[in-house]
């Protein structure tokens, strides 16, 4: 729906990113490399480790750090030019246009892969056209029971149509860029989180009463909620269309999720051609049930423990006691680590930065054309 499929999307891509990490990184230590070997110069992190080695030319290759510090002195630079938003001309464009060109080449590797490709491609071949449809046909439901042909605004139309892609594409590269840091949890609690918020809306919505809006085929279902609501809105319209896309997209998604993980374990222990995933089925099946126990076990029970607490001792007491419940699950003492090291198969949620890896390579390197020397 409307404002769940904000936060469905960008689990979606999230996800993604999540489950390709280990192809994720590992083609990210290879581009450096080829860089380094191309003779381009490295970010500052890789520079300083390896000594500022000489053989490095100062070559632009719009890496992290390097790319950010030409973003801030880029605004810097507007902002003393008398740069305002909405009264840009000509040369603030090209001012603008500076700084996204170096942002972009400072997160090609992010971009330039068939992971954030096949996500690319799920968000806006799968999920925007369900979503639309959706909204067309059963505007009172896609829209919490809060909208109608008659006064839903056409640029919502249209936001929600783009957010449905933009916020796939913010997930995955926010849970790539904390992969490249080595933190794993981090990169977790993208996908864990957005779940969480998507449930949220669902079950407890802003009134306490999110799941009877669910489960309500329209406006006048919801005015006269009861739980034999539920059965009606089984054969409803909107859940017709929901059985069709989930049919379709769902497995896909849990074929690429699982595929990847499983081939990212194998690539890790050296295997240089993993069987396929129709053919290692009871490996799937418990890489499907960590998943799942994460997303409805951790999510959306969550989710459903907010709404009881909500009914049972109000908004703020309800709200804090749940806040409480969730901070010490997230927290070490909790069941969320534990759960993310079973999903990503490591014993550590703490990995070295690709940086450091790519400068122990190299110095690796160095010391070997050293000793042949």
């Amino acid at each position: 729906m409307v404002q769940v499929d904000v936060f469905w999307s960008y689990g979606i891509g999230s996800s993604f990113a999540l489950a390709a990490f280990r192809q994720l990184r590992r083609l990210k230590v290879e581009n450096e490399l080829r860089r380094w070997k191309l003779g381009w110069k490295k970010q500052a992190e890789v520079y300083e480790a390896v000594g500022g080695a000489q053989a490095m030319e100062v070559i632009p290759a719009g890496t992290d750090a390097r790319s950010e510090l030409d973003f801030q002195r880029i605004a810097k630079q507007l902002q003393a030019n008398g740069f305002k938003p909405g009264k840009a001309d000509l040369k603030d464009l090209k001012g603008i246009q500076r700084a996204l060109k170096a942002w972009l080449e400072a997160n090609e590797d992010a971009f330039n892969n068939k992971y954030f490709l096949k996500n690319l491609l799920f968000l806006s071949l799968l999920f925007v056209p369900s979503g639309a449809v959706l909204l067309w046909s059963n505007p009172s439901w896609e829209t919490m029971q809060v909208g109608k042909y008659e006064t839903i605004p056409q640029w919502l139309v249209g936001i929600f149509s783009t957010t449905n892609v933009t916020q796939g594409l913010l997930g995955f590269y926010l849970t790539y860029k904390a992969l490249m840091k080595g933190k794993y949890y981090q990169a977790s609690l993208h996908t864990y989180l957005s779940y969480l918020g998507f449930f949220y809306i669902l079950v407890n919505g802003w009134d306490n009463k999110g799941y009877q809006r669910f489960f309500s085929r329209n406006r006048a279902s919801f005015d006269d909620w009861s739980w034999s609501n539920v059965v009606p809105w089984a054969f409803c319209d909107a859940a017709m269309i929901l059985y069709t896309y989930g049919g379709v997209f769902l497995p896909l998604m849990y074929y690429w999720l699982l595929d990847w993980m499983l081939k990212g374990k194998d690539m890790e222990a050296g295997i240089e051609e993993p069987p396929e995933l129709l053919d290692r089925v009871p490996e799937a099946m418990k890489k499907m049930n960590q998943f799942n126990l994460a997303i409805f076990g951790g999510a959306l029970g969550g989710a459903i423990l907010s709404a009881v607490l909500v009914r049972r001792f109000g908004w703020a007491r309800g709200m804090a006691i749940w806040a409480g419940l969730m901070g010490l699950n997230l927290s070490k003492f909790g069941f969320a680590p534990t759960l993310s090291k079973n999903i990503m198969d490591v014993e550590d949620l703490k990995d070295l930065p690709i940086e450091e890896v790519v400068a122990r390579i190299i110095e690796t390197d160095q010391a070997l054309v050293g000793a042949t020397v």
